[in-house]
């Protein structure tokens, strides 16, 4: 059950790793050095991978703790409720706020300020959203409650 306990701290720490990384790192540098319009392309196309890779860490964690915990203990857990609404987060991203937001810059959203105003809301939800999967990220980075897991399940 340790082996199991050490390979969920990797896969969490990639996965929050990237989110900050991405967020907080590459894409403010982006925007920093670069043409906004180059940068927000490039922008989208890095949330589009950390998302990518939101959507499978989640799942390779919940479903290594229903292995491990099994489905009639799984919910006891916070941990398991905080990696699924991280999976559902993650999910929300790649089939509805980005494909959105992708299609209104498909268009001359520029000059339009009904388009614009579109944008920015679902940019700032975007944002929102981002900003708390990082933060429920780092605390299930922080915790360290696995072991006690593992003992009541025994």
């Amino acid at each position: 059950m340790i082996a199991s306990y050490t390979g969920e701290r990797l896969i969490l720490t990639l996965w929050v790793g990237a989110l900050w990384a991405i967020g907080y790192l590459a894409v403010p540098i982006a925007f920093a050095n670069l043409d906004t319009i180059i940068a927000g392309d490039y922008a989208g196309k890095l949330f589009f991978a950390v998302n990518i890779l939101s959507l499978i860490s989640a799942t390779i964690l919940i479903v290594s703790r229903l292995f491990t915990f099994g489905i009639r203990h799984f919910h006891r857990y916070w941990r398991s409720w905080l990696m699924l609404i991280m999976l559902v987060m993650s999910f929300i991203f790649l089939a509805y706020l980005e494909p959105q937001m992708a299609s209104i810059k498909a268009l001359d959203w520029r000059n339009n300020t009904v388009l614009m105003e579109r944008f920015d809301v679902l940019h700032h939800l975007s944002e929102s959203i981002y900003m708390l999967m990082s933060l429920l990220g780092l605390m299930l980075v922080l915790t360290t409650d696995k072991r006690s897991e593992a003992e009541q399940v025994n």
